[in-house]
């Protein structure tokens, strides 16, 4: 009996051992680690109204290996098909040459983001990796890769495009780089639980200025955790549009022709930017005007169309041409950061905003009326 007993405890350790193992390896994702202070600024200005991300579930046991010149189609068909796993791209170059439809629970892995590179190629017309609007597309990883365009076409490095009433959920992109796409680097829509972790969004936007490196569109529940946007060719660094319950910590975004970020429309609120550095916008480094996205070009002052609850903590905005441009935007706090800009470096109308043990070396202006508005900063970009 006693031998019985012993033998049942190897196997149940045995089995706890495995399980481990076989949670961390390589192809697992690291969790991201948040900074004490947001959670104790978090606690102190929301209570416990803050709403964070959902991890997505792996399957790691199944994996299928894909050399260079092999189909990356055929293996996520086949992974998803069996009901997930690991779709593991070799080193080399992998020529797209037509677009990746991407699935559910799956883990698309390269070697590293400088020796896996996907390239797109001639047959591309829309997107390097899609998610159309159905089916439902929850528990996908993809990490340790580049994805990289040449700047034809319009063109996306990544589409993700949901539904209201069946988002995709539970997308996880890190240690990746997405650059050189003429259309958006990354646009994800109607997505909840979105998690970028130390990932380049680089050099994209080059076939206009609607374009941008990192484009969401209403989605909740998103954290970007020691990311760069720098760079975008025409557009914006990352654009947040109708977006809730957004934390993005340690992020950069360098020497943009237009803004740096923005953040607008309704259903826009809960932005906490922590350690976020902006700096050489030609424009202004973070526009959050007061716009209806569907009727843009007729001026509103409805805070319903603007981002509210937005927290700065220790952030860099220094070196644009404007530093914060806000309309509407309101039960909101910049705290412990630095401003340094060129012309103003906080201009803003009809809002409510506390500032906290921060510096602003240019100055700011509060405005009453629009008819104050720098004429120069143009109330609809």
């Amino acid at each position: 009996m006693i031998k019985n007993i012993k033998q049942i405890l190897i196997i149940i350790c045995i089995g706890i051992v495995s399980s481990i193992k076989a949670q961390n390896t390589p192809f697992s994702f690291t969790k991201v680690t948040i900074e004490k202070e947001v959670y104790s600024i978090m606690f102190d200005k929301w209570n416990n109204d803050f709403k964070h991300v959902v991890y997505p579930k792996q399957w790691l046991q199944n994996i299928v290996k894909v050399k260079p010149g092999q189909s990356i189609q055929k293996a996520i068909d086949k992974v998803f098909n069996e009901g997930g796993g690991v779709v593991f791209l070799q080193k080399g170059t992998h020529v797209l040459n037509s677009t990746i439809t991407l699935r559910s629970n799956i883990t698309l892995v390269g070697e590293g983001r400088e020796k896996t590179i996907l390239l797109q190629g001639k047959g591309i017309d829309n997107a390097a990796f899609n998610i159309e609007a159905k089916p439902q597309v929850t528990d996908l990883v993809i990490k340790d890769l580049t994805i990289k365009g040449t700047r034809e076409g319009k063109v996306n490095g990544i589409l993700i495009r949901g539904r209201n009433e069946s988002r995709h959920s539970r997308i996880m992109l890190q240690n990746i780089d997405v650059t050189d796409w003429s259309a958006q680097g990354v646009h994800m829509k109607r997505t909840n639980n979105i998690i970028m972790d130390n990932c380049n969004f680089q050099y994209n936007g080059s076939a206009g200025g609607l374009y941008h490196n990192v484009y969401f569109l209403y989605n909740k529940y998103i954290l970007q955790s020691d990311c760069d946007m720098s760079y975008p060719v025409l557009g914006k660094g990352n654009k947040y549009t109708s977006c809730e319950y957004v934390l993005a910590q340690r992020c950069t975004i360098k020497d943009t022709k237009t803004n740096g970020i923005q953040a607008d429309h309704d259903e826009a609120g809960y932005l906490f930017f922590h350690k976020y550095h902006v700096s050489g916008c030609a424009r202004v480094a973070l526009w959050f005007p007061c716009e209806n996205y569907y009727d843009k070009f007729n001026y509103t002052e409805n805070p319903k169309y603007a981002p509210q609850k937005v927290i700065l903590n220790r952030c860099e905005i220094v070196n644009n041409t404007w530093g914060a441009m806000w309309r509407s935007v309101n039960n909101s706090y910049v705290i412990n950061s630095v401003f340094d800009n060129k012309n103003i470096d906080m201009g803003l109308l009809k809002s409510d905003v506390t500032m906290e043990n921060s510096t602003f070396k240019k100055g700011n202006e509060i405005y009453t009326d629009v008819k104050q508005w720098p004429k120069d900063v143009k109330i609809l970009w």
